[in-house]
């Protein structure tokens, strides 16, 4: 019997359908510092732990622009959205992705002092797990100001959470 898309989806399972769900409706990279500060979730008796650790790790290694911690952090197929306007199409598999980070890792420690480099502020954090699959979302940008929304997609991949999803756009004044 052959199954239709409609009933491929129903199939894959619940967490990853609220997941992939979450991320349609939301957009994500952060300090680590303030993570712990300003998580929240509605499943934390579920094991969201593991998770802020990885993004907290994944957000330290981004924020010093550390570029083979950085590397390894990432799933073997990630995906990302850049905000970038030079970037506006989704980057798919890790020499695409590895790409467009290493020229924006490039320009950034050309022109600013550091470690750390980006100095990350998130707002409105939040960190969630759905089995295998972790959830970041948060905002960065000044109230007021420009906001940009970022989501972060981790997956479980051989006993350690790695990044397989990327987020990140831009807004209008918040």
């Amino acid at each position: 019997m052959k199954m239709n898309d409609g009933n491929r989806w129903r199939t894959q399972g619940a967490g990853l359908r609220t997941a992939v769900l979450l991320i349609a409706l939301s957009a994500t990279v952060a300090a680590p510092s303030a993570l712990l500060a300003q998580t929240t979730s509605s499943n934390a008796a579920d094991g969201v732990a593991p998770v802020r650790a990885a993004a907290e790790h994944f957000l330290r290694v981004f924020d010093n622009l550390d570029w083979e911690a950085f590397r390894a952090t990432w799933a073997s197929d990630p995906t990302v959205f850049f905000p970038f306007d030079t970037a506006p199409e989704r980057a798919t598999g890790r020499a695409a992705v590895e790409a467009g980070f290493r020229r924006f890792f490039d320009t950034v420690k050309a022109s600013r002092p550091g470690p750390p480099y980006l100095h990350l502020n998130p707002r409105e954090l939040r960190v969630e797990r759905y089995g295998d699959t972790g959830l970041v979302t948060f905002m960065l940008g000044e109230a007021g100001g420009r906001v940009s929304r970022r989501t972060l997609v981790f997956v479980l991949e051989n006993g350690t959470w790695k990044l397989t999803h990327l987020h990140a756009s831009a807004a209008g004044p918040r």
